[in-house]
């Protein structure tokens, strides 16, 4: 702040505007009050007993002076009633324009403060302060308009001094009012809570956490309701009513600790029950070899209590037993596809065993035993149903090993019986000869493939198993003729003539 002159009037309270270079007068010198008039009479007689007053001052003072040792100055008359007021400093132009400039600035932060007070409703909390910051503010005004710019700046400063201790106090009133109102909440006094929370939003309205706190104190009452009523619910024995009240309690609220609490407590509680409950009924799953339940039974127990030890070791055994379980169930049901000749189903399980464990003996020895099943039934059926192949020297001596060989497997089922003998009624067909008669004009050289070069002859009866022949005749001068028969099981070949009768 500026420095005060020391001429100026002091101004420890309220400032009051004065005129431009006069001091006010002092009470010895204010006029008596009208009440207060003496009257005629007795004016006249104080005027003369102020007459003989003077008549013995006149005549006995003079001596009286004279022997008084050492003589004193004679004393002045008192001054006259009114005396005009002692003059103030006497400002230059450029000291007062220094001086207004002061004041204004003083004003604005004045002003700009004064809004900030405002909008921390001072005027209910300031009391006395706040009544002499505002007094302060106006004198400091009202010396401004009389170019009083000295005092101005003075009241400025001295109320610019007293806004900052309201506004330090208003932080102070913020930081204490929430402690206070957390407090009231944290013991369950909502009106308390409300009220302090009411309070800083009179200072400081948009503050965030006294808004919400509002909130809590005024749901309070029905969380505090909520949670009793989990409390009553819980006692007699209506654990899910419980949770929904404390639920509810903690949506209204959810930092109400007491009712977290209760809800975290009570949920752990149902936890627990529903855990063991599940544990007991995957034992007994278990002992009823109800593997794939007490698989599920465990795994929800997991869900609960992940770190359970104990549901983990059950789990991992009932896995344990129902894959045993399930390999034994491929095993005896590839042996079912086995048994009934089946050998693509039974192929067909073996292989989705090794899938699933490489190492299993049983589906190894059994993809093997029935991938050459499948193989041989495959080849069996491939002659059955065309015959035709047999007709090949080649085919028929691998067809005569194939049925040797098929008849060898015991126990032989009754499709593979079935097929075996059809194979060999085949082969019975397919090997036995049958009566051909070839018919030429003994000029024509005969050649029949598969049997040889027969010559010249006019009939030759020939026996042919069934069979695609192929006879060529041949003559010199004569083009070559070609012909193709066949030989079937069981059905008779008309006389087949081959001559060349084509001149080249």
């Amino acid at each position: 702040m500026a420095e005060r002159d020391p001429q100026s009037p002091g101004h420890d309270e309220t400032i009051v505007p004065v005129e431009p270079g006069f001091r006010k007068l002092g009470p010895e010198f204010r006029r008596p009050e009208p009440g207060r008039a003496m009257s005629m009479p007795v004016r006249l007689v104080a005027l003369g007993g102020l007459v003989v007053a003077a008549a013995v001052v006149f005549m006995w003072l003079p001596s009286w002076v004279d022997d008084q040792q050492p003589q004193e100055p004679v004393a002045e008359e008192p001054p006259p009633p009114e005396p005009p007021e002692e003059t103030g400093p006497v400002y230059t132009e450029e000291e007062l324009e220094a001086l207004r400039q002061e004041a204004d600035g003083l004003l604005a932060q004045l002003l700009n403060q004064q809004s900030q007070l405002d909008r921390r409703s001072a005027a209910e909390w300031g009391g006395d302060d706040f009544e002499t910051y505002q007094e302060l503010g106006r004198s400091g005004d009202d010396a401004y308009l009389a170019d009083a710019f000295r005092d101005s700046v003075d009241a400025y400063e001295q109320a610019l001094d007293i806004g900052e201790e309201l506004l330090t106090r208003s932080i102070e009133l913020i930081d204490a009012a929430l402690d206070a109102a957390r407090e009231a909440l944290e013991a369950g006094n909502a009106d308390v809570a409300a009220e302090q929370f009411s309070l800083v939003l009179q200072i400081e309205p948009d503050n965030g956490v006294a808004q919400a706190g509002l909130l809590r104190a005024q749901q309070l009452p029905d969380v505090l309701a909520l949670v009793r009523q989990g409390e009553e619910l819980e006692q007699f024995g209506d654990l899910e009513g419980a949770v929904r009240a404390y639920r509810e309690a903690v949506a209204l609220d959810g930092l109400w600790a007491p009712a977290r609490s209760a809800l975290n407590a009570l949920e752990a509680t149902i936890r627990d029950r529903r855990f063991d409950d599940l544990m007991s009924r995957g034992l007994n799953a278990m002992a009823a070899e109800e593997f794939e339940d007490a698989h599920e039974l465990f795994a929800q127990a997991l869900a609960l209590r992940p770190d359970s030890e104990e549901a983990r070791s059950a789990q991992t055994q009932a896995d344990q037993s129902l894959k045993l379980e399930q390999i034994a169930l491929v095993e005896a049901r590839a042996l079912a596809f086995e048994l009934r000749e089946r050998w693509d189903d039974a192929l067909r399980l073996y292989n989705d065993a090794l899938q699933t464990d490489s190492t299993l003996a049983f589906a190894q020895e059994g993809r093997t035993r029935t991938q050459y099943r499948v193989d041989l039934e495959l080849k069996l059926r491939n002659l059955v149903d065309h015959p035709d192949l047999l007709f090949d020297d080649d085919v028929l001596r691998d067809a005569r090993l194939l049925a040797a060989e098929a008849g060898g497997i015991s126990p032989m089922g009754p499709r593979l019986v079935d097929q075996v003998e059809s194979l060999e009624r085949l082969l019975t067909l397919a090997s036995t000869p049958l009566p051909v008669q070839l018919q030429s004009d003994e000029l024509t050289e005969v050649t029949l493939f598969r049997v040889g070069r027969l010559g010249q002859f006019l009939v030759r009866d020939l026996e042919l198993r069934p069979g695609a022949y192929t006879v060529v005749g041949s003559r010199s001068g004569y083009r070559d003729v070609r012909m193709t028969f066949t030989v079937l099981p069981g059905q008779s070949l008309d006389p087949i003539r081959v001559e060349c009768v084509e001149p080249i």
